[in-house]
């Protein structure tokens, strides 16, 4: 009977989605408000209010989604041992 192999993958896209969230998360706290106009940045980032708030959303979906696969796995390698 062979073991699975560790899921680095899994772990790996976790860290990116982490990394990513954080990133456009800092520079969204820093650099971008709600307003009359709706969610706008200021420079360097201006014009890039809706992208930043896309890809904040997105990375957390992907990073709940990947930390759960990640957890699958880790524990299905560990009784696999």
């Amino acid at each position: 009977m062979s073991a699975r192999p560790f899921p680095y993958i899994s772990i790996a896209a976790a860290a990116i989605s982490t990394v990513v969230l954080n990133v456009s998360n800092t520079i969204q706290q820093r650099h971008c408000a709600f307003g009359f106009g709706g969610f706008q940045c200021n420079s360097p980032f201006s014009g890039y209010g809706e992208t930043l708030l896309t890809t904040t959303l997105a990375s957390f979906t992907v990073l709940v989604v990947s930390a759960a696969i990640a957890a699958w796995k880790l524990i299905a390698w560990f009784r696999s041992r």
